[in-house]
């Protein structure tokens, strides 16, 4: 509905476009979010368990408001111009193809443009637009990077050109001060890019960083000498029943529609949550003619603290209090009740909100019995914020958990000084990107950042820093009194009940993450294991959920409780970033990062005895204890993380039976003999997975889909050629076949490939539930896991082994195997044993889910590429693309150069996948040896067994079984003389 006021009018064109068939009518310079809401068409996106979802944040972070705009796929409502005659329908979940649009790889450039920059500022809200002012008028660059189409952020969001006001005016003081500010950057010759997405943070020197960046359909790198972080924050989830409804949304994306687009959702509007933000939008629903059904706020307003810290307040700002009351008295007038002490306990509604139950608050912040139903047909949510802090964490800024606003949250905020800078030399954070303040606050540290980035950058200026610090100093202290009258004891997950949804993107519930919790669970492993945190937000609106959920005590820990930062920021589309790369042969060799040891061992007695300890708790490692376990033997699996955390949980889930094209040939490790003798392993352990894809007590989305490798010239296929024979002479069923067969089991191969190898005993599976599965079933048949506690020490005494812990607990067994992945070769070192492992990092990338186009694994013949698509339509791209270790952490973290080449083959392969978005990238660290695996006990170290592999999913199981039979037999049923240890005896120890 409109939502003009009396001071407001229309003055662009009217315009119309179809929304799912019907005619919608709007304004040119509207966003199609706010066209669509206005227009009452709540829904927008369809969910992955059926239902839709609909405008949320408004700001672009949530990803709820997708459409597709005339075929155009993954369009964000909120972020898009709404144009004549567009045709807009909803998203589904599983994006679309059109695999006739494209049929061959597209041009690419040689390597993305690059533009180089003193200053480069992130975020055009007020400490954004202060920072950049400052660093130009200190006679720095400075570019100024928004992704919106105007600036001004949350704060100073300015009208749309669509309205005017009676004088030219801006409406409000608020707006006035956001257009005075933009309008000096213009005079100051800011230079700005809007409408320009921010999509990748690298820092792989010590010495650069570069920030990828997405603007009119090209992505570029920005290499700045100094960067200003201003993103801003994200209003945290108050996850409650019925959140997820259509007409639903935050206060601040509420807001947005109401003073950017003078547009609202039909009422009557409720508006709910804790601080000054919600009486805001409230009464300013109410001067623009909407009707507000009233304001729900979770803290005492009227009680003596309250009256205490708003006088408080009120001398530190006389004006922002009295722009507060002047809020209170709109509502008063209007009779807008105000519902104190409360909060909501459920959203209720069939394919909408219909309804809101409402709940007071106890002392303990928990929720009382509900009292009150209210009906409304829309809900703003305004429970606090959160900072966007995923550029500062992917440049390796350190960050803290600190108290959010009057609220029981902490949030993650950057570990910063008064001018923004932090750890990182050359880099600032300023405004609520690093912490919540307010926006005079930010405004101070704006202008802070920008003069010690542009002194940096060696300018200097004579402009005082001392009167942005006094302001500083009390806008501090103004919004500590604030808050102070804002207290408000609500846990942030006092309305969560077991169907509540957690995971927005992905309709993960309450009780799906807590039905996979134990003492040592964290947020990586819970994403793993129920996907919260796998859609297009990246765990933006569930993260800090999922882990205060947990943790018993509702309370967030360290920023390395959350999974690693990775790239993309935001989903970034294929075609944008893929670029050709040179093929090479080998790995790139990395010392296996120490991981801290976050969590405490479940049993903590000073001295365990069993048969078997297993160092490593991946698939090798909980394969083998499955095994011992069924046999009766008392086996325990010892690891410094947690079951499947490191090169196990975060592979791609392929089976290979044939060799990749770099295991054979000039590519492959020693001349790829130790690979081709591993063949037969493979192809007996993707049978023991068939196997046990029955038994095991969860479907771990096995399938034998068969595997082709293709090839692009009468070179390529005679190499095949030779492969394939080798592989046959091993017993590996592998075929040469034309460009028809391949045609007709993938229809969206490109035009130039002419024919490929393939084998049908390949296939797929999911380690994000294989492992867990094996894990349970090792449990079940009597298996131990202690977590959490590295090895410190390694003794071989009296016949038996003792195993030391990090935290001091021993261990102390007949027969020791050593699990360890890449860590193996420090686990043999204590144990005085040389194991010739090397850490390997290397990348994978995942699109967002699409419909069906790839079902077999997919590879090449003369190029580093696997690919295959998951069971839930997410397309896994991999194939050995080399990764690195972020500074100054240590994370696994892709390569630039890596995603852009990888991306550039699959894309090449299957054309059709430039119409997707990487969703994200990651990276293991992989094993690397000679192609083979080292299995079996060491002479001169008895009772100590290797089950390392660098093949490791796909031989886990018999990984597993091999050491189980050595350890109870004595002997295993296949010749282990190529996989022994003995093989590098006479070599270079290196």
């Amino acid at each position: 509905m409109d939502a003009l006021g009396s001071r407001i009018s229309k003055k662009a064109k009217e315009i119309t476009f179809t929304f799912e068939g019907k005619k919608v009518s709007a304004l040119e310079g509207q966003s199609l979010g706010a066209a669509l809401v206005g227009a009452g068409h709540l829904s927008q996106r369809e969910g992955r368990l059926g239902g839709t979802h609909g405008h949320y944040c408004g700001m672009g972070a949530c990803f709820e408001c997708l459409v597709s705009v005339d075929g155009r796929s993954g369009m964000r409502a909120c972020m898009t111009p709404v144009q004549q005659g567009q045709t807009v329908k909803r998203h589904p979940y599983k994006t679309p193809f059109d695999i006739d649009a494209q049929r061959q790889s597209s041009t690419r450039a040689a390597s993305l443009e690059v533009v180089a920059i003193d200053v480069l500022v992130i975020g055009g809200g007020p400490a954004g637009l202060q920072a950049a002012l400052s660093a130009r008028e200190a006679g720095a660059s400075v570019l100024l990077i928004d992704e919106r189409t105007s600036l001004g952020g949350q704060y100073f969001k300015q009208l749309s050109s669509a309205y005017s006001t009676k004088d030219g005016n801006a409406p409000d003081k608020q707006m006035q001060a956001g257009r005075a500010l933009i309008k000096k950057l213009e005079q100051a010759d800011v230079q700005q890019w809007r409408n320009t997405l921010v999509w990748g943070a690298f820092r792989e020197r010590f010495d650069q960083m570069r920030i990828g960046v997405e603007r009119n359909g090209q992505a570029l790198i920005v290499e700045p000498q100094a960067i200003v972080i201003a993103t801003g924050a994200t209003e945290r989830p108050y996850p409650v029943p019925g959140w997820t409804l259509p007409g639903v949304m935050t206060t601040g994306g509420l807001q947005t529609l109401l003073r950017s687009y003078r547009t609202a959702p039909p009422g009557p509007i409720l508006v709910a949550g804790n601080g000054p933000l919600n009486l805001q939008v409230a009464a300013e629903l109410v001067s623009a003619g909407v009707e507000v059904a009233g304001v729900v706020e979770s803290a005492k307003l009227t009680s003596l603290t309250a009256f205490t810290q708003t006088g408080q307040a009120t001398r530190h700002s006389p004006s922002l209090i009295g722009a507060g009351l002047g809020y209170l008295l709109t509502l008063k007038r209007a009779r807008v009740p105000i519902f104190d002490g409360y909060a909501i306990a459920a959203i209720k509604g069939e394919i909408a909100v219909e309804s809101v139950v409402l709940a007071p608050v106890t002392s303990e912040g928990e929720l009382g019995q509900p009292t009150r139903q209210l009906d409304v047909k829309a809900v703003g949510l305004g429970y606090g914020f959160q900072p966007q802090a995923e550029i500062s964490r992917l440049l390796g800024v350190e960050h803290h958990y600190a108290p959010a606003t009057a609220s029981a949250l902490k949030v993650l905020s950057a570990e910063r000084a008064a001018d923004g800078s932090c750890n990182v030399e050359g880099v600032f954070v300023a405004g609520e990107a690093g912490g919540f303040g307010g926006a005079q606050l930010a405004l101070a540290q704006g202008a802070l950042s920008g003069i010690t980035a542009a002194k940096y950058c060696g300018y200097h200026t004579n402009a005082p820093s001392s009167s942005w610090q006094a302001r500083q100093r009390q806008h501090r202290r103004f919004q500590q009194a604030l808050w102070g009258a804002f207290a408000s004891p609500l846990k942030p997950l006092a309305g969560v009940t077991d169907d509540t949804i957690i995971c927005r993107c992905e309709g993960i519930t309450a009780k799906e993450i807590l039905s996979g919790r134990d003492a040592c669970s964290d947020v990586a492993l819970i994403k793993r294991q129920t996907r919260a945190g796998m859609g297009r937000c990246q765990g933006r609106y569930c993260a800090s959920t999922v882990s205060m959920l947990i943790a018993t005590d509702q309370k967030s820990g360290s920023q390395f409780d959350l999974p690693a930062p990775q790239n993309p920021i935001k989903p970034v589309a294929i075609g944008a970033l893929a670029i050709e790369k040179g093929e090479w042969a080998g790995h790139r060799r990395v010392t296996p990062p120490v991981t801290p040891a976050r969590h405490q061992p479940i049993d903590s007695r000073p001295l365990i005895e069993v048969d078997v300890l297993v160092i490593g708790a991946g698939v090798a490692g909980s394969s083998t204890a499955m095994e011992l376990a069924k046999q009766g033997v008392e086996v325990a699996v010892l690891d410094r993380g947690l079951p499947n955390g490191q090169a196990s949980g975060a592979n791609a889930g392929s089976l290979h039976v044939q060799l990749l094209s770099f295991d054979f040939g000039t590519k492959a490790e020693r001349g790829g003999g130790p690979a081709a003798s591993t063949l037969p392993l493979q192809k007996a352990s993707a049978s023991l997975w068939e196997a046990l894809a029955c038994e095991l007590d969860s479907d771990i989305e096995f399938k034998r889909s068969g595997g082709i490798m293709v090839a692009e010239s009468d070179a390529q296929m005679r190499f095949l050629e030779r492969k394939a024979t080798l592989e046959r002479s091993l017993g590996i069923d592998t075929q040469i076949v034309g460009r028809g067969d391949i045609e007709r089991k993938l229809p969206a191969i490109t035009d130039a490939v002419v024919g490929g190898a393939w084998c049908s005993e390949e296939g797929k599976i999911n380690p994000l539930l294989a492992t867990p599965a094996l894990v349970r079933a090792a449990k079940q048949a009597g298996a131990r896991f202690f977590t959490g506690d590295g090895v410190h020490k390694v003794e071989h005494a009296n016949g038996r082994w003792v195993v030391t812990t990090i935290s001091g607990c021993r261990y102390r067994a007949n027969k020791v195997v050593n699990a360890a992945g890449a860590w193996a070769g420090e686990i043999g070192k204590l144990a005085g044993v040389h194991v010739p492992v090397h850490a390997a990092p290397l990348q994978m990338i995942v699109t967002e889910a699409a419909e069906p186009i790839v079902d077999v694994l997919l590879a090449h013949a003369d190029r580093h590429l696997t690919l295959k698509q998951a069971a839930n339509g997410n397309v896994i791209i991999g194939g050995g693309w080399p990764a690195g270790l972020s500074i100054p952490f240590g994370y696994q973290r892709p390569l630039l150069e890596s995603i852009e080449g990888n991306l550039w083959v699959a894309q090449h392969v299957l054309p059709a996948l430039n119409q997707l978005r990487v969703l994200r990238t990651w990276a293991a660290i992989n094993i690397n040896i000679d192609g083979a695996p080292i299995l079996g006990e060491v002479e001169h170290r008895p009772g100590f067994y290797n089950a390392v592999t660098s093949n490791g999913f796909t031989l886990g199981p018999l990984v597993g079984r091999i050491t189980a039979d050595l350890i109870t037999r004595g002997k295993s049923d296949w010749d282990l003389t190529p996989f022994s240890l003995n093989r590098f005896e006479g070599q270079p120890v290196t």
